[in-house]
């Protein structure tokens, strides 16, 4: 019980010392100057659309090298060999690797 009361009071303490400075939003400091405000469209833009334009750059980048013929062409009917089956040369069949 006195572990239960001490960890809520220590998350209560911590929520209010987080929330407090928002909530005193009357005082100003001396040369204060806000900005204009933001835009919904402006703020789903900066805080949607161009993470999003971020991470489908990244992707384009590490998905297009698989897209050129080389990398076809080194591939079997359009898959990486499975790891678990190896070539035999000389017999040109294919055998499972046996553990």
């Amino acid at each position: 019980m006195k572990r239960a009361f001490a960890t809520c009071t220590s998350v209560l303490v911590i929520a209010a010392s987080v929330t407090l400075p928002a909530l005193a939003g009357g005082k100003r400091d001396d040369g204060d100057e806000p900005g204009t405000g933001m835009g919904a469209a402006h703020a789903i833009l900066l805080f949607v659309v161009v993470p999003l334009a971020i991470s489908g750059i990244i992707a384009l980048l590490v998905l297009a090298p698989g897209w050129t013929k080389s990398a076809r062409e080194a591939t079997t009917g359009g898959f990486l060999d499975d790891p678990t089956v190896r070539r035999v040369e000389e017999a040109s069949t294919r055998t499972q690797i046996e553990n």
